[in-house]
């Protein structure tokens, strides 16, 4: 709502996000004042790093599964820093870390806010201190990303050459000529750099953004099927018609839907769906390359690293976002729920009745059966996961498995509810009614009315008669060829012509969908396509860690829609400065209390983590400390 965000709160808002960002640098000197050695995954992934910093580049490490992508980017951040006086010979801890701090908070919500901007479709004007957005600095403090950012971990440097590469995918979709040549060459490199970082990024970079591609593309290339009839889904497919509805108005059937008619009007136009994808499967070839000539997908460890089908993570990851994500969530599940009447004021979006999407009872018995059968059948525990309890994974697994067999079968019904919620939230939007024309044809001339009695005149009508009397005359003085001329010049000048029934109906149609891609509200197609990246970075990994669920919150969480004004504020406009406030601070209350919430679970795991180790039996006067 821009009356409200133009409010003297909404302002001063924006300008504290920058200074919110320095909980990470406080983070950063209180871990190395109480941790100073390398911890835990640090023990190899320092001795390598600075191994790389003798240039000992054929030198590893057996024990590291991931590719050499972070050392060699800490190299490249220590050599510009210290290129100015004499480099040392070794580099310690305490610097590899302000990398990882220095990624997080720098180069990652400044990559982060362009993304957004340009999913979003919004041009950021806003001055520099107040560039930033709100969302972006919330993502930065997602816990688990938090926590990472003063430690040497990977999980930093993947995402941000992931969200890199969505950047020039993007660039390189609305460019041309040499631009687009030059962008596609960057989005190359940016590929493979995130296949140096982690493995499992060729699921983002090829399948997530391939998909996505692909998909903007065909709906370039192709019409809107408006009838939700399956057969009548495949004859429109083939007649390059594609049926892609918004999340919000979107049953279970209506995924599937989407997904045959995606197959056939891909049939129709292969050039369409292989032209796009093309930069994508280079990478993929080369990762391709990369497992024939390793001999498997991870470096080291391949004992404990195997790969494998773990489908269960697919039900974890909807508690995990709900979890960290319950402010976005609760006001769309109440707006959802609860009739209008139980509604307050300050709850209500006034949510058209097909956007009231509850799940279906055919939903219901249809995926908590799937649901019950892989937590029968696959529910994998890696011998990691119930043998360290310094991961807060080990007491969720505890509960799940240890207090009763039953927990572990009523928790399907979590994740289903989770799981609607979640998706759900990609359509919560409210769609404004797009301008209707109006359409106005030509009338007949219309006969001058009588002149009324001077008397009944008013004094200026009558004053303006005279004029109108002495300009006729002048008109009549003027020779008989100049009048014929100005007749025949008004006569040649062209008539606007009525618009017709179709074209009107194209233009509005044109304006309808125009307005529904300016809310920035997600169709099926996409959440297809990040369900099945997400599908498979997830369920080849046996081990469960909050580390793995970073990116698809990452992704998910990006392309949320923007929060919706309450009703109360859309019916009628604030007047006031403070009715302006009121009315921004109830459209942003979700991502503040989202930032009090991340700030908590940050103070509450960031203080476990330094002052409250405890040691193992076997390992005395060695401290061991909570973390993800």
């Amino acid at each position: 709502m821009s009356s409200a965000s133009k409010s003297t709160f909404s302002r001063a808002a924006r300008y504290a996000i920058p200074f919110t960002l320095l909980l990470i640098p406080v983070w950063r000197a209180k871990v190395q004042s109480q941790v100073p050695e390398p911890y835990l995954d640090e023990v190899f992934h320092v001795p390598q790093a600075q191994a790389y910093w003798r240039h000992e580049w054929t030198h590893w490490d057996p024990k590291i599964t991931t590719p050499p992508g972070l050392y060699l980017w800490s190299y490249l951040l220590c050599a510009i820093v210290l290129s100015h006086g004499e480099s040392p010979t070794e580099i310690a801890t305490d610097a590899l870390r302000r990398t990882n701090f220095f990624t997080n908070a720098v180069f990652l919500p400044w990559r982060l806010q362009t993304l957004s901007d340009a999913v979003h479709k919004v041009k950021n004007s806003r001055p520099l201190g107040a560039w930033l957005s709100h969302s972006i600095l919330n993502i930065c403090l997602f816990p688990p990303l938090f926590f990472f950012s003063a430690l040497y971990y990977t999980d930093i440097v993947a995402l941000l050459v992931v969200i890199e590469a969505y950047n020039w995918d993007l660039k390189r979709t609305n460019a041309s000529g040499i631009t687009s040549f030059l962008s596609t060459l960057a989005f190359l490199v940016t590929g493979l750099a995130a296949l140096a970082c982690r493995q499992t990024n060729i699921f983002w970079v090829s399948a997530f953004l391939g998909g996505l591609q692909v998909v903007r593309k065909i709906r370039l290339s192709s019409e809107t099927c408006q009838s939700s009839n399956m057969s009548t889904i495949v004859k429109s497919g083939l007649q390059n018609e594609f049926y892609d509805p918004l999340v919000s108005e979107a049953t279970l059937a209506d995924y599937f839907k989407t997904a045959i008619s995606f197959a056939t009007v891909s049939l129709r136009n292969p050039f369409s769906v292989v032209v796009p994808m093309i930069p994508h499967l280079i990478i993929l070839a080369a990762f391709g390359a990369f497992v024939f000539w390793n001999d498997g997908v991870v470096l080291g460890h391949k004992e404990f690293h195997t790969a494998g089908i773990h489908l269960a993570q697919m039900l974890y990851i909807w508690p995990y976002f709900a979890f960290f994500s319950w402010p976005l969530l609760v006001i769309p599940v109440v707006n959802l729920v609860l009739p209008k009447h139980l509604l307050s004021k300050y709850l209500d979006y006034s949510l058209p009745q097909k956007h009231k999407q509850l799940p279906k009872l055919l939903t219901v018995l249809i995926v908590l059966p799937i649901m019950l059968a892989i937590v029968h059948f696959n529910t994998v525990v890696h011998p990691f996961t119930l043998a360290d309890n310094r991961h807060y994974v080990f007491y969720v697994f505890r509960l799940l498995l240890g207090v009763h067999p039953a927990i572990k079968y009523a928790a399907v019904v979590a994740y289903f509810l989770c799981a609607w919620a979640v998706i759900s939230a990609c359509g919560f939007a409210i769609n404004q009614a797009p301008p209707r024309l109006i359409r106005v044809p030509h009338a007949a001339p219309q006969a001058p009315a009588a002149p009324a009695a001077p008397e009944q005149q008013p004094a200026e009508n009558r004053k303006n008669r005279r004029a109108n009397e002495k300009a006729a005359a002048k008109k009549e003085q003027q020779p008989k060829s100049k009048q014929k001329q100005q007749k025949q010049q008004k006569q040649k000048q062209p008539q606007p012509d009525p618009i017709s029934a179709e074209a009107y109906a194209k233009v509005q149609e044109g304006l309808v969908k125009r307005q529904k891609e300016q809310t920035g509200v997600q169709r099926v197609s996409f959440i297809l396509v990040w369900l099945a990246a997400t599908s498979l970075s997830l369920i080849t990994a046996p081990l469960v860690e909050p580390r793995y669920f970073i990116i698809p919150w990452v992704m998910w969480r990006l392309h949320l829609p923007p929060t919706p004004s309450l009703a109360a504020f859309r019916k009628q406009l604030p007047q006031t400065e403070r009715e302006r406030e009121l009315a921004d601070l109830a459209t942003n209350a979700p991502r503040f209390i989202e930032t009090l919430w991340f700030i908590a679970i940050n103070a509450v795991t960031g203080y476990m983590f330094l002052y409250k180790g405890f040691e193992w039996p076997q390992e005395p006067g060695k401290i061991q400390r909570f973390m993800w």
